[in-house]
């Protein structure tokens, strides 16, 4: 498909589009290394289909052209072109061991979209994918447990090293004490340190 540079005063935004994205963050990029990609407008209504809010970011930095492809449909395609662009980016995902791999190839993160922060982040998800699992008790039945009045869930909090650290010495109990869950595993802390038994 054919694109071209056009005036930016002759294509216009989509009416009702239903995606509010990042226009700074699309600046940015366009400032850093220009447009490397067309936007898409309907040529019967010279409204954007796909890329909205790039043009709202050449607008606010002053260019005078675009490049664009045109595809040329009724109303009824042109929204359902703008939904299921939408909805496509809304159902990727990323693969977290191969982000950091990009991430890490480069000397720093200016430019990129990624705050250090947001590095941590991905490290972050990478070792909670890692972490020991109840591969023995399906989570089907930990819904229906909770369902139940006389069943309570412990939530606790700590900081990621300390929680992989706990994740790991409570596997550790549970193997060495063949138990199935690390609630029967906490459970069984408990009663060993105070020398009771839990009611039944």
């Amino acid at each position: 498909m054919k694109s071209e540079k056009v005036s930016i005063d002759t294509i216009k935004t989509y009416p009702n589009n239903p995606r509010r994205g990042n226009v700074s963050l699309i600046k940015e990029s366009l400032t850093e290394y220009g447009q490397y990609k067309p936007i898409t407008v309907n040529l019967a209504t010279n409204q954007i289909l796909v890329g909205n809010h790039t043009y709202q970011a050449a607008v606010e930095l002053g260019w005078k052209e675009i490049e664009v492809t045109y595809v040329n449909v009724d109303d009824k395609t042109a929204a359902k072109i703008v939904l299921i662009d939408n909805k496509a980016t809304d159902l990727g995902k990323y693969d977290n061991e191969a982000l950091l791999e990009l991430l890490e190839s480069l000397n720093d993160l200016e430019h990129t979209g990624y705050s250090d922060d947001q590095y941590d982040d991905v490290l972050a998800r990478i070792e909670e994918e890692k972490t020991p699992t109840f591969a023995d008790n399906p989570m089907a039945e930990y819904s229906e447990r909770f369902t139940q009045k006389a069943t309570r869930m412990l939530m606790m909090d700590y900081p990621n090293e300390i929680y992989l650290w706990v994740m790991d010495k409570l596997a550790q109990f549970r193997n060495q004490n063949q138990l199935v869950s690390n609630s029967e595993a906490i459970l069984k802390l408990v009663e060993t340190i105070t020398n009771e038994k839990a009611p039944l």
